[in-house]
């Protein structure tokens, strides 16, 4: 314990030191998903930095580094702690813009006054019901091996339960009651057309994280398990007007990744466009289908493909 402390009291000092003499070159990367920016910068060398095991990089007559921020996750005792009088922790946002469609909301604002420019998401969820709660809390997932005769006997019979005040925020931007103003491209036919807007997680700047979503017109097509043949015209058509939409943003056709959620997060049709460079849980074996395999598999192998296969997810409890 003792040498422990001793080595960690004469380690920081000299990360400090380091620190205080990193000179910024370039942002090298960085991943909004992970709250992380990587730096390169010189340090003037002095006669107590030791030889490095490899000749360093030496950018502008000097030493190379490279330094890595991250933002620490947020911790929930300490978000309990700042909650509890009177919210305290919230009314410390500073929102600069937020919109809202049925009972969901969000905005865009900084965490107190000290930030620069908004740096901060928010959303809510107002009323919420008991299926939101049950949505967002931390549960066991497991996989589930969704046979057909599965799908018709429980699947679709839940599907079919679902009241359609629960997506009544979709059916608010088909009919442009809202987000009007961020629609990036319609195809107004009503069987094979669409709409393409930003998704509400991307904050319409930062074009490595371009996230778009299409809402199709027709209401009868519920998920995966609904698409045949038949449907081929709409999907080649979303995947040729998809590349048009983001090459708004510069965001090239090969850099494009479209694939469909199953199962849902809510069930009307709807087709994902990122940019390659996003990653994050929505792209993980287990909910995401690229929107180019459900093609093929649908033109090549069988067109009742979704109606026949076999289709693993995560479910939470």
């Amino acid at each position: 314990m003792d040498t422990d402390t001793s080595d960690n009291t004469g380690t920081l000092p000299q990360i400090e030191d380091l620190l205080r003499r990193f000179q910024f070159r370039e942002v090298l990367s960085d991943d909004t998903s992970s709250k992380t920016i990587w730096l390169l910068g010189v340090i003037a060398a002095d006669d107590s930095d030791k030889d490095a095991a490899e000749e360093p990089a030496v950018v502008a007559g000097h030493n190379a580094a490279i330094v890595v921020l991250e933002r620490i996750a947020f911790s929930p005792q300490a978000i309990e702690l700042g909650c509890c009088s009177n919210s305290v922790l919230l009314e410390s946002i500073l929102l600069a813009s937020g919109e809202r469609n049925d009972v969901y909301a969000w905005a865009t604002g900084q965490a107190g006054a000290a930030a620069l420019k908004p740096d901060l998401r928010v959303a809510l969820t107002y009323p919420a019901t008991q299926k939101h709660i049950d949505k967002h809390r931390r549960q066991l997932r497991m996989w589930v091996s969704e046979t057909p005769k599965l799908y018709a006997s429980i699947t679709k019979p839940f599907i079919e339960s679902q009241p359609a005040s629960r997506i009544q925020w979709v059916y608010n931007i088909l009919s442009k009651q809202v987000e009007s103003e961020h629609i990036v491209f319609e195809d107004p036919d009503p069987v094979n057309g669409f709409i393409i807007l930003p998704d509400l997680k991307w904050d319409a700047t930062n074009t490595d994280n371009m996230y778009l979503v299409a809402i199709v017109h027709r209401r009868d097509l519920k998920s995966l398990r609904d698409l045949t043949s038949m449907h081929l015209p709409l999907l080649n058509n979303l995947r040729c007007k998809a590349a048009v939409a983001a090459q708004k943003y510069g965001v090239q056709p090969d850099q494009l990744r479209l694939y469909v959620h199953y199962q849902p997060s809510y069930y009307h049709l709807h087709i994902h466009i990122t940019n390659v460079l996003l990653e994050g849980k929505g792209m993980l074996a287990g909910r995401a289908h690229l929107l180019d395999s459900v093609i093929d598999n649908i033109a090549n192998i069988a067109s009742d493909y979704y109606q026949r296969a076999t289709i693993p997810y995560v479910l939470g409890s």
